[in-house]
């Protein structure tokens, strides 16, 4: 019998929100292993429920495609952006579960890292002692020149304050920043590491102490149901409604289309933190 193939578009955190389904297709589609097509098949190369992740043919068009789709059952592009969840009235997760038809109770997010890399990496991570993750920037890090600074009122501008703030509070813990050269200028009184791939953040997102983010893919790295991380959230333009988790703290602005909140609340907060180290 043929297997189902399900296609994925978006960015690296709706990807990994996507996982957050898989259990349920395997079950509803009784099938044991899943294939699977997106923007970033490196992401899921690793899960042992997946057969094959493969990049996404954009030539629909082509003769050659129609023997490659063939080799399934059916092909299924559902997209909640595509769907009443731009309405804002909902979670993805819950709008992705609508249209395949299936239930899920829990929304966090369910990959697997690459464990042979993780047990490569095991002394470079004990070197770090205890660290946290930060993102302040996000969503445009295959840009490499039009950079929007403002990331549709994602990104927070006030990151180096924030820095500040905590390594004053908390000395002996590292931090260790997470986005792309391109998306802003070095933060001072962090550190420094070999860390710049985001497969290694999946795996640090497993031993970090906490995080501080806004709504990027650092988040839901974070958030894996398996990691029991909890952190602080950043809101902007976009609602923890639709893709947050209430596990976290989820700071909004005030201010709208802009990621306006002021570095000492933020820190309260996160020192107010229940973190297990």
């Amino acid at each position: 019998m043929k297997p189902n193939l399900h296609i994925i578009d978006g960015g690296v955190g709706k990807h990994l929100q996507f996982t957050a389904l898989f259990d349920a297709l395997l079950k509803k589609y009784n099938e044991s292993k899943l294939c699977l097509q997106s923007s970033y098949s490196e992401l899921f190369k690793f899960d042992s429920r997946i057969a094959t992740s493969q990049i996404t043919n954009t030539f629909l068009a082509h003769d050659f495609t129609h023997t490659i789709y063939n080799n399934y059952k059916n092909i299924f592009f559902n997209d909640p952006y595509r769907s009443n969840f731009v309405k804002g009235r909902g979670h993805i997760i819950k709008y992705w579960a609508d249209m395949y038809d299936i239930d899920t109770e829990i929304i966090t997010p369910n990959f697997q890292i690459n464990n042979k890399r993780e047990k490569f990496l095991q002394d470079d991570i004990l070197k770090l002692g205890k660290f946290i993750l930060i993102q302040f920037t996000g969503g445009q890090g295959i840009k490499k020149q039009n950079y929007d600074e403002d990331n549709g009122g994602r990104n927070y501008k006030q990151g180096q304050q924030v820095i500040n703030l905590l390594k004053e509070a908390l000395p002996n813990i590292n931090i260790i920043i997470f986005g792309h050269d391109n998306e802003s200028m070095p933060l001072l009184n962090t550190t420094q590491s070999i860390f710049t791939d985001k497969l290694d953040f999946m795996i640090l997102a497993k031993h970090c102490l906490s995080f501080i983010c806004i709504d990027s893919s650092l988040q839901h790295m974070c958030s894996n149901r398996t990691f029991n991380k909890k952190g602080i959230v950043l809101w902007g333009a976009t609602k923890p409604e639709m893709f947050g988790y209430e596990n976290n703290v989820n700071l909004l602005s005030e201010y709208p289309y802009s990621c306006i909140i002021d570095p000492q609340y933020i820190v309260d907060k996160f020192l107010k933190l229940k973190i297990n180290d």
